[in-house]
């Protein structure tokens, strides 16, 4: 499979960022970009907010899809092969149309079941996830409308386990070929 850039997606906690993460870990020696859409927000609009919850408060939902949207626009233009973990929101069903069909980008979902993300969603520093403020309810009606989304893509990899992550992962680094280009 030729590929130079892949999106790791799916609903707010259902582990993107672990996936990410863990695809470093088992690739370090890899000369692939690996970035969360998240923290280059926080890097290029957070200045003077603790976190990205603070960022969505100040300035809206609305702006913050906007940059999102900048964002992960900007990093598929740059040289070079990469991996992004996006925000649970970033996939809309116009940049699935979009992304989906170009051969250089590969589209991951990472799924897990509504009470798994929310139990991740709501333990440890529960601030910093600016969707839990509308509570279980709504969350859990945006997740079901989000899963129309998501379940068009065919790249998956479903409720993991740390070992099934692993494993997982391990697999998609030879698929994707994911190791240091060695130049002779």
């Amino acid at each position: 499979m030729s590929c130079e850039k892949i999106l790791i997606t799916g609903f707010s906690g259902a582990g993107k960022t672990s996936f990410l993460k863990e695809i470093e870990f088992q690739a370090p020696d890899s000369d692939w970009d690996f970035q969360d859409l998240d923290q280059l927000i926080m890097k290029s609009r957070g200045k003077g907010h603790k976190d990205l919850a603070s960022v969505i408060e100040a300035h809206g939902w609305e702006k913050f899809r906007l940059w999102e949207r900048q964002e992960l626009e900007g990093w598929l233009k740059q040289e070079g092969k990469g991996v992004l973990a996006l925000g649970g929101g970033t996939l809309t069903e116009a940049l699935l149309e979009l992304y989906q069909p170009i051969r250089t980008i590969q589209i991951l979902y990472v799924h897990a079941p509504f009470e798994a993300c929310w139990e991740r969603l709501t333990s440890g520093n529960s601030e910093e996830r600016p969707l839990i403020k509308l509570g279980k309810e709504r969350l859990y009606q945006i997740y079901l409308e989000r899963q129309k989304i998501f379940n068009r893509i065919s790249l998956r990899a479903e409720n993991l386990s740390e070992n099934d992550l692993k494993k997982a992962v391990s697999t998609l680094i030879k698929r994707m070929n994911i190791y240091r280009s060695v130049t002779y």
